[in-house]
């Protein structure tokens, strides 16, 4: 087949060929005589299909069904719309805001005023980072949780949604996930990492989550000794395109629940200063990287904090593992980043993340925040960087990174730390696991409307958010056509 007269990023005019689910060649147009079926793109900008690198499918899945508290701007307000839903609330199931940012809140939540709010119905509001969530008693009572202050916070967090999670039909959760990834073709991704805290390697053997886009699941250490016994390795097929993936150790916590792992202490207003937590020790982080390489998983480490970013890194190199990834790397130390670089520590990076946080950047981190989402400082040491979304975070839309990589703004607002900025090729670039080239896999997204030439970045921001995608193809195949 022949993908005629497509426009690649450098704006050449070009033939690509495509055989047996590989790019057979790419030629400058009508250089060439075309062999089978041919259709001609007149003109409409190709680029390799594109990778979402950091993603919860489950929670996600889900998120998109939920009702969301962020923006609320207060406690108060987000006790408001969960009294709404909960008014609205049926059936026996537990209830799940999303979205809280209580980081900037003038006044914490308390148990009392969600309790009020939602009475009887077994409610948690999950923070946007998941890394903390504000339960009623009912939904305390629900979990069999006792908890002194009002949140949940890390390890018992993630258990608490883990928990409810199972509470609710796997069936449906898995039609929910295959819309999910249906949307996400749509935008032109052609493959995803899903972190998801449960099982996800057994989740994506059941049936019901066939599905066309390509998908590694990844390994909590608390799944790592059935993976053992499973005999699976990174790389190994699950079902259809789904993939084993990586073992991931949450190592430090988030910006958000102020909980990341830090050189210095932060705080601002009342709050005490912190560093942060470990949720893991150096022994033990050490144990699990070694365990997973003898069981033949790849391995990457949750560290947004500075000091669980060093320690990271320290960890990789105990180990001797090559090719260990970072997820976040939010706050990289200099001095770091080129050990990164020798190392082949892959940098995940979530760049919505960087607008989402500034705020609270500025608050918490404002004398470090030169040493914030260094994407272009990563890229210019060598070191690789992949990008990604963190859904539910932020959405499962790769454009929405990409915009904010090339530009760091988005709306009204300035760009934020500018001289992070990177070209749109090396977005796109960071964005795919593919090339345009021969003997690569025929995993193409083809855009319905042309790059944005604007000097203005917020016209640009504003362009590649909304990007359109007419085409989107897996080893050849069609599994988007708008």
């Amino acid at each position: 087949m022949r993908l005629a007269n497509a426009r690649l990023l450098d704006g050449t005019l070009s033939d690509i060929d495509l055989l047996d689910g590989e790019i057979e060649r790419v030629s400058l147009a009508g250089s060439t005589a075309a062999v089978g079926e041919r259709r001609d793109l007149e003109g409409a900008v190709v680029i390799p299909g594109l990778w979402d690198e950091h993603t919860h499918m489950g929670q996600w899945a889900r998120h998109r069904t939920r009702q969301s508290v962020l923006d609320a701007e207060s406690a108060d307000e987000a006790a408001a719309i969960a009294r709404q839903a909960a008014a609205a609330h049926r059936g026996t199931d537990p209830l799940v805001l999303v979205g809280m940012r209580d980081g900037l809140w003038p006044s914490p939540p308390t148990r009392a005023l969600l309790d009020a709010a939602t009475g009887s119905v077994p409610t948690l509001v999950v923070s946007s980072d998941v890394h903390c969530s504000w339960p009623n008693t009912a939904m305390l009572r629900r979990l069999g949780v006792e908890l002194e202050g009002p949140l949940l916070r890390e390890d018992a967090a993630f258990a608490a949604l883990t928990a409810i999670e199972g509470m609710l039909d796997p069936a449906a959760l898995d039609g929910h996930v295959v819309d999910a990834l249906a949307a996400a073709a749509a935008r032109g991704v052609v493959g995803v990492v899903d972190l998801e805290f449960e099982d996800a390697v057994g989740a994506w053997a059941r049936p019901g989550r066939a599905t066309p886009t390509r998908v590694e699941a990844g390994v909590y250490r608390h799944d790592l000794e059935l993976a053992a016994e499973r005999g699976i390795r990174s790389g190994d097929p699950i079902a259809g395109r789904a993939r084993v993936g990586r073992l991931k150790v949450i190592f430090d916590g988030s910006l958000g629940t102020r909980t990341a792992w830090t050189a210095h202490p932060y705080g601002w207003g009342g709050s005490p200063a912190t560093t942060g937590v470990r949720n893991v020790d150096e022994a033990e982080l050490d144990r699990l990287l070694a365990r997973a390489g003898e069981i033949g998983l790849d391995a990457t480490v949750h560290a947004i904090g500075d000091a669980a970013v060093t320690a990271a890194i320290d960890a990789f190199e105990r180990a001797g593992m090559t090719g260990g990834r970072i997820e976040h790397a939010q706050l990289v130390a200099g001095v770091d980043i080129p050990r990164m670089a020798r190392l082949g520590i892959v940098a995940s990076i979530q760049p919505e993340h960087a607008l989402d946080d500034r705020e609270l950047t500025a608050a918490l981190w404002a004398d470090r925040s030169r040493d914030a989402y260094r994407i272009r400082s990563l890229l210019d040491a060598g070191v690789p960087v992949v990008l990604g979304s963190d859904a539910p975070v932020t959405p499962l839309d790769p454009w929405l990174a990409i915009a904010t990589a090339v530009t760091r703004t988005r709306g009204d607002e300035s760009p934020w730390q500018p001289e992070e900025a990177v070209s749109l090729e090396q977005a796109v670039g960071i964005s795919a696991r593919s090339r345009l080239a021969a003997g690569e896999p025929a995993d193409l997204a083809v855009l319905a409307a042309p790059l944005p030439e604007d000097d203005d970045p917020r016209a640009v921001a504003a362009a590649l958010r909304a990007m359109p995608v007419a085409l989107t193809m897996i080893d050849g195949a069609t599994v988007f056509e708008g």
